[in-house]
């Protein structure tokens, strides 16, 4: 019996790809706006608290708060209660606002 095995060719690069691929990460963080991160295919929505994805488009007619966040950083972590607190008593207002976490963890 003779047994075979399958090995899937990788693609090698050069110096000059590799180089190329760093210069296009590089130009891609320089032209990165806001807006550009929420329309691309890949930001079409965002994940809720309980972990559902919420279509972008829905936001659309609401003010929206944008909160940078690290959860290594104690004063992000304290000032975050005193957020979910504003928050809910906006929504028991009837406010339309929502708040959109970004965080700055790796």
């Amino acid at each position: 019996m003779l047994l075979c095995k399958v090995f899937k060719v990788l693609p090698t690069f050069t110096l000059a790809k590799i180089q190329e691929l760093k210069n296009l990460e590089e130009e891609a963080k320089r032209n990165q706006s806001l807006k550009s991160l929420l329309l691309s295919p890949s930001g079409d929505f965002v994940i809720s608290y309980y972990g559902n994805k919420i279509a972008i488009f829905e936001f659309k007619s609401k003010m929206v708060g944008l909160y940078f966040s690290s959860s290594s950083y104690e004063r992000c972590t304290d000032f975050t209660f005193g957020l979910v607190e504003f928050y809910d008593k906006l929504r028991s207002d009837e406010e339309s606002f929502e708040i959109v976490m970004i965080p700055l963890d790796e």
